[in-house]
């Protein structure tokens, strides 16, 4: 079956790496290839005005950017679910993958391909203890960390990414602490996950991160979490607790990070 999904919005976004205001409009056509699994495909179009804290690597020193731009997005991916269960999963595996080849005009002009993918598989080593991995890496090409809108950059850090530090906290930062975007990333996370009766469950984790500024994610500024959690299962699925703590925190990382939500972290 063919979903048409047709979406327009107000976005007012304010991170620590840039702040955007924009009104955006989308189309997009998804085609279900199983029950969970699925491609889609459509376009994107953003009119905004960005304030972006970036760094210059030729001055090698902080600048400021205020642009308004005009962002045409082409949006390609799929999702592969072959997974027991959508949100607590023993067994299988599953792969997101997404394309987006975007064209930038007004103050700037530029040309890139944002590429994205994911793969995270899940093995049971004893009846009530599961093993669970994930690897996420990103590219963008034809683009450079100036002229890429600083929403379009990647980021690492916080819930579903590098626990234990805040939203965008891993990567390189600014003299001031701001984070910086790159344009490559690399993420990884591994999971031992264990049942404690009908309705508990504990996980010990180890998380780790990081970006770039080359095409292909640079390993040589990995960033480290390790954390616990628990599990409380309920007839839709578990709600989770997690603790995590950085392994190499730097000025104005928190010691720990808490998060709490519903369904396992990947």
């Amino acid at each position: 079956s063919r979903t048409l999904k047709l979406a327009t919005g107000i976005v007012n976004e304010n991170t620590d790496a840039y702040a955007r205001t924009a009104a955006t409009v989308s189309a997009d056509i998804q085609r279900r290839i199983g029950k969970t699994s699925y491609i889609n495909y459509g376009l994107g179009l953003d009119v905004g005005h960005y304030d972006e804290n970036r760094f210059d690597p030729i001055t090698q020193a902080p600048i400021n950017f205020n642009r308004d731009l005009i962002i045409l997005t082409g949006r390609g991916g799929g999702y592969l679910d072959r997974s027991n269960d959508p949100l607590n999963p023993t067994s299988g595996y599953r792969l997101t993958a997404n394309l987006q080849p975007t064209a930038v005009s007004g103050e700037d002009t530029v040309v890139f391909l944002r590429a994205e993918t994911q793969g995270t598989i899940y093995y049971p080593v004893l009846s009530n203890t599961t093993l669970a991995g994930r690897l996420r890496i990103g590219s963008i090409v034809g683009g450079q960390e100036l002229t890429v809108p600083a929403d379009r950059l990647f980021y690492s850090g916080g819930g579903g990414s590098v626990r234990g530090y805040q939203y965008q906290g891993v990567g390189p930062r600014l003299p001031d602490n701001t984070p910086r975007g790159g344009i490559s990333l690399f993420e990884t996370s591994l999971e031992v996950r264990r049942d404690i009766g009908q309705s508990f469950g504990a996980v010990a984790f180890v998380d780790a991160g990081a970006i770039g500024f080359q095409e292909t994610p640079n390993l040589s500024s990995m960033r480290y979490a390790v954390g616990v959690g628990g599990r409380y299962k309920l007839p839709f699925g578990p709600v989770r607790a997690d603790i995590a703590f950085p392994l190499s925190p730097r000025e104005g990382d928190p010691r720990f990070q808490v998060y709490i939500s519903i369904g396992q972290a990947f």
